[in-house]
């Protein structure tokens, strides 16, 4: 009975060890993978449009930050998410109110007043390119986005 229980033992050891394994190599696989099929970048000249599925996802993204700036009007994450789902969606001029909201409560942020420029420029001329967003994310590890190179700071 005891030398059951022991190899009873030892199988569960070995099976959690090799489960706990598994469970750290593959999204580490899933990671190296999917950072090798990333190589390829658009290029900056032609914007991609989005496709109906992408616009349907966008504006689902935009309601759920408009529902938490009913709740928190001044929620500087809200507000990024809201302007950059707006100009992924190609709605510039939705985009400009909360890019106003955003350089008054950073209004020590170029960045930020120069895309509100030419956001607000592209509205009044459409023949114009369109703006770089800026507010997208810089690296692949940038979670909440960032203003290319002008972090937004943290509110205290």
């Amino acid at each position: 009975m005891a030398s059951t229980k022991k190899i009873l033992q030892k199988t569960f050891i070995i099976a959690s060890g090799l489960a706990f394994l598994g469970m750290m190599t593959v999204p580490m696989l899933t990671v190296l993978r999917g950072n090798a099929n990333q190589t390829e970048v658009p290029s900056q000249g032609t914007p991609q449009q989005p496709t109906a599925a992408d616009l349907e996802r966008l504006k689902e993204v935009a309601g759920g930050y408009e529902k938490v700036l009913q709740r928190e009007p001044d929620n500087p994450n809200a507000l990024q998410g809201l302007v950059e789902a707006r100009l992924q969606m190609g709605d510039l001029a939705g985009a400009i109110a909360p890019m106003e909201k955003l350089t008054k409560i950073y209004p020590e942020e170029e960045g930020l007043k120069q895309l509100l420029e030419a956001i607000k420029l592209q509205v009044k001329n459409p023949q114009l390119p369109p703006p770089q967003n800026p507010l997208a994310p810089t690296e692949p590890n940038d979670q909440g986005g960032g203003t290319g190179g002008t972090p937004i700071p943290t509110q205290p």
